[in-house]
């Protein structure tokens, strides 16, 4: 990863002291910077003059559906702001304030609310969901905050006029390449069978389409999709369609009780071909419900495992911090926190080279939202699940980096990075 040690400390502590540490928000507006205190966690005390701190906020759903991935990500992004606040002589001190959405689109509005008019928040990490982050995107927008989702992969989020969203994590359609190359890319199977259950709501649906869409495209292969109902029940039927029409390798788009159906089936005909499913049916439920039937099942997901080799030290830090191997969605908001707290120190490192060349520096020494969101859009990042950069028309990532695991003996073992996708 990159190396967060902030440049030239004493320079820095002469620029605050004579700024006056004063952040600037989008618009214009201006706030004194509050010492630190139990407001939110991770300020403590610190040797930056006045004890200043900027404060990264977690947006997150901890105690609705998702909550595993909303917990997962505020521990990574504790884990990136202990990192930055354990290098000596920084001129700030992060901070985390974490606010739970609860997976509630309305009450995700009032957390963006809260977050886009407390003015020491520079960044959010999250929504942990689709509808979430859908639903808390105007607010953020409206207040130029730089908001990085890694976990909501809606393919089709709405363009906003000040563009301070970032999804950095593989789209659904994006996620389709590495399924269909998975899939496709061996001797055994060239002809795919896709079933969207609608039952996975508008991730199964982006999933699936797409990837019987670029089937063509990207192999040799051919591709025959069916689409069933939310609420189905009995997939025989749809199975001998998509077995009719030769399909030697399968992949269902839906949730966790339809494909455990799904897998039931299959084993009970002696399926032996590659079959997958989403990485949102990857769990407990699926596992259980599907029994035996699950083994041999596989699953292209956008997060890494903490037995990749890449993820080693952030592993051993995480066990460390909190007694446990990191959870799915951890290692990715780590890396984008870290992402958010280099930029802010590169841009405090060009305040001060403004201020020793007898530059008023503006906002008062600190960035402001719109030069952070500027400083993100035209960043690349090294982290521990992946590379970092994004796309300057809609802000989303650059590249389609994804993750196999493969169900053996009841539980999920993680076989290493997708094979690359085809141009």
């Amino acid at each position: 990863m990159d190396d967060l040690r902030p440049a030239d400390p004493a320079r820095r502590r002469f620029l605050l002291l004579a700024a006056g540490g004063a952040l600037a928000l989008g618009g214009g507006a201006f706030a004194a910077l509050r010492p630190t205190g139990d407001e939110a966690e991770g300020a403590g005390g610190d040797g930056a003059p006045g004890g200043r701190r900027l404060i990264i906020g977690v947006h997150a759903d901890l105690t609705g559906p998702l909550s595993a991935a909303g917990r997962a990500q505020e521990r990574g992004v504790r884990l990136a702001v202990d990192r930055f606040n354990s290098l000596d002589e920084r001129p700030f001190r992060l901070a985390v304030k974490v606010l739970d959405d609860q997976g509630d689109p309305i009450r995700s509005v009032r957390v963006a609310e809260e977050f886009a008019h407390d003015p020491e928040v520079v960044a959010v990490i999250g929504p942990t969901s689709d509808e979430a982050a859908g639903a808390a995107l105007p607010a953020y927008d409206e207040a130029v905050m730089p908001v990085l989702t890694v976990s909501a992969l809606h393919t089709t989020f709405p363009r906003r006029a000040n563009a301070s969203f970032f999804q950095a994590v593989p789209s659904y359609a994006s996620l389709a390449a590495p399924i269909v190359n998975r899939l496709l890319l061996r001797s055994d199977a060239d002809r795919l069978g896709v079933l969207i259950d609608r039952s996975g709501g508008q991730a199964a649906y982006q999933s699936g389409y797409s990837a019987s869409q670029l089937t063509p495209r990207l192999t040799a292969g051919t591709a025959h999709h069916r689409v069933v109902p939310a609420g189905t029940t009995v997939f025989g039927p749809v199975i001998t369609d998509l077995l009719s029409h030769r399909s030697d390798a399968l992949f269902y788009a839906g949730d966790a009780a339809g494909a455990a159906r799904v897998a039931r089936i299959l084993a009970g005909r002696s399926y032996a071909g590659p079959r997958m499913a989403q990485h949102t049916v990857m769990g407990p439920e699926f596992l259980e419900l599907a029994g035996a039937a699950a083994d041999g099942w596989e699953f292209v997901a956008p997060f890494t495992d903490a037995t990749a080799p890449a993820a080693a030290t952030f592993a051993a830090a995480h066990r460390k911090r909190f007694g446990a191997a990191p959870a799915a969605w951890s290692a990715e908001a780590y890396d984008v926190a870290g992402l958010v707290a280099r930029e802010l120190a590169t841009l405090v490192d060009a305040a001060v080279k403004e201020a020793s060349a007898g530059v008023t520096p503006s906002g008062g020494g600190l960035p402001d939202r719109s030069a952070l969101t500027a400083a993100i859009t035209a960043a690349r990042y090294e982290g521990v699940s992946r590379s970092y950069a994004f796309d300057d028309e809609r802000q989303q990532l650059v590249g389609r980096d994804a993750h196999v695991y493969r169900v053996e003996d009841r539980s999920l073992r993680y076989l290493g990075p997708a094979p690359e996708p085809k141009s």
